[in-house]
């Protein structure tokens, strides 16, 4: 017999990952910047990151269906920027859609 491993979704709702896909992507800016992120990353590196690494990649995760950008993060440095990647990927596989932008999107300011 196969069992599936518990999770956090409720009866029959479709998992977040069946709606949506998360990607490592460079970040927004033109080669220059990218070019001048990838040297401070590397200086960081020479510095033993006594200097904070500028964060080269961020987590994009978009709807399967459009390729809409649904919520972009940055991934931090360099060289941990498949452990965010891999933390949103797990919590994908685990809730649905609604829990998961539920926790990652930013509340929206009060209204005055």
């Amino acid at each position: 017999m196969d069992r599936t491993p518990p999770d956090d979704r409720a009866g029959g709702d479709p998992r977040a990952a069946d709606v949506f896909l998360a990607d490592l992507r460079p970040r927004p800016g033109g080669r220059l910047l990218q070019g001048a992120r990838l040297a401070g990353a590397a200086v960081s590196e020479l510095f033993l990151q006594l200097i904070p690494s500028p964060s080269v990649h961020d987590v994009v995760v978009t709807r399967r269906s459009d390729g809409s950008e649904v919520l972009r993060v940055p991934a931090g440095e360099p060289l941990l920027a498949g452990d965010l990647l891999g933390r949103i990927r797990d919590e994908l596989e685990r809730v649905d859609p609604a829990t998961f932008l539920a926790a990652w999107s930013e509340p929206l300011p009060p209204t005055p």
